[in-house]
């Protein structure tokens, strides 16, 4: 059935004159596909025969179809426009269409070319922060540059941060990443990027904005104390302490000493750097606690606390050796020893009572059971008995 209808169409185009191309189109190019933006492209396609009625011919490059520049004469059909940007890797063609009612043709060209466009980034860089801007020195900075486009060729990244070397960064399609370990001394430090032309293509050479960093130095060590006098001393006597690590950079820092859960009075601390010293008067409510100091940097939420020393504080006062809690445990043993002896020697008591009750009753049955066991004379017993 199909082979008939396509008989009878041929039938018919030939009875009515139609006549259609027996190829599709050809196209060329007199010049290289490659140019800078505002060079002329130039392409040509070709066909042996237009067919009739002639074909219409029309032209593209990538999805967008080209509405200028374009010329035709007899087989050949001419297309000429400027190079921007936008045509950067896209596919030029041409296509061929009749047309004839009754046969069909719409044929794109045989081959196409792609466009390379040089160009620099439209812009200068754009960067981010992905870090905080308040960092440790055990943390890394971390920021980010992105392109809407590389440039053809692509331009390559360098990252510049305070007096640091350059650092390459990762890149990935458009955009470049940082990570960066802090190993120096700076306390504030400011980050950008860079984008340079890799050729002499164009000329690119692009810095972003700056970032700024804030770094909070911590020690690397714990505070450690370290004692300037003996830790068992009298009431009212002098207790010195000394806490230090080996380094702070950051000169924000504050220290604080405490006795247990007791602060020490900071009038008595001297602070020198790295190094914390104070000398308090022992009293009584500080006898058997721990003393230790604290290191603090309130604007980063940092602290440390060092090793403790136990405090042993002795008095001419006995009534004051013993502590609240000594006295109260020493006074109640007392008081249950004495309550103990108490209960024993009132049961005894009792106990003994309840025998000589006893005892006397009996006495006085067996006087009447058996008389020679009163004490009454034995003259007398002879005259009660009529002897």
């Amino acid at each position: 059935m199909d082979i008939i209808l396509i008989i009878l169409l041929y039938v018919s185009s030939y009875v009515a004159g139609d006549t259609i191309p027996t190829s599709r189109p050809s196209m060329s190019r007199p010049y290289s596909t490659s140019g800078y933006e505002g060079d002329t492209m130039k392409f040509v396609c070709y066909l042996s025969s237009l067919g009739d009625p002639p074909i219409i011919w029309s032209w593209f490059c990538g999805d967008e179809q080209m509405m200028s520049d374009i010329t035709n004469s007899t087989t050949y059909t001419y297309l000429s426009f400027p190079l921007l940007w936008k045509y950067h890797q896209r596919s030029c063609y041409c296509r061929a269409i009749s047309p004839s009612s009754i046969l069909v043709y719409n044929e794109t060209s045989s081959n196409r070319y792609i466009l390379y466009v040089y160009h620099p980034p439209p812009t200068k860089p754009m960067i981010y922060a992905l870090s905080s801007s308040t960092v440790r020195s055990v943390e890394s900075i971390q920021a980010k540059c992105n392109l809407s486009s590389l440039g053809f060729p692509k331009i390559s990244w360098r990252w510049f941060c305070g007096n640091q070397a350059p650092i390459s960064g990762t890149s990935v399609q458009l955009e470049s990443y940082l990570s960066l370990n802090i190993n120096f001394d700076d306390k504030t430090i400011g980050c950008r990027c860079r984008g340079t032309s890799s050729g002499s293509d164009y000329q690119y050479n692009e810095f972003s904005d700056v970032v700024e960093f804030t770094i909070f130095y911590i020690p690397d060590d714990q505070p450690a104390v370290l004692t300037l006098t003996p830790m068992a001393v009298r009431e009212g006597e002098d207790v010195g302490l000394v806490c230090s690590v080996s380094q702070v950079k950051d000169p924000d820092v504050s220290w604080g000493w405490f006795c247990g859960k007791q602060r020490l009075p900071s009038n008595r601390v001297e602070q020198t750097g790295s190094t914390s010293k104070i000398i308090f008067r022992a009293e009584m409510n500080y006898h058997q606690q721990y003393c230790y100091c604290k290191l603090n940097q309130s604007l980063f939420h940092y602290a440390a606390y060092s090793n403790a020393k136990k405090l042993t504080i002795t008095s001419d006062d006995a009534t004051q050796c013993l502590s609240p809690v000594i006295f109260g445990t020493t006074t109640g043993i007392l008081l249950a020893i004495i309550v103990a002896l108490s209960t024993v020697v009132a049961l005894q008591c009792l106990g003994k009572k309840k025998y000589s009750i006893r005892e006397t009753r009996s006495n006085d049955e067996m006087s009447h059971r058996n008389p020679v066991y009163t004490n009454e004379p034995y003259e007398e017993l002879q005259t009660n008995r009529g002897v």
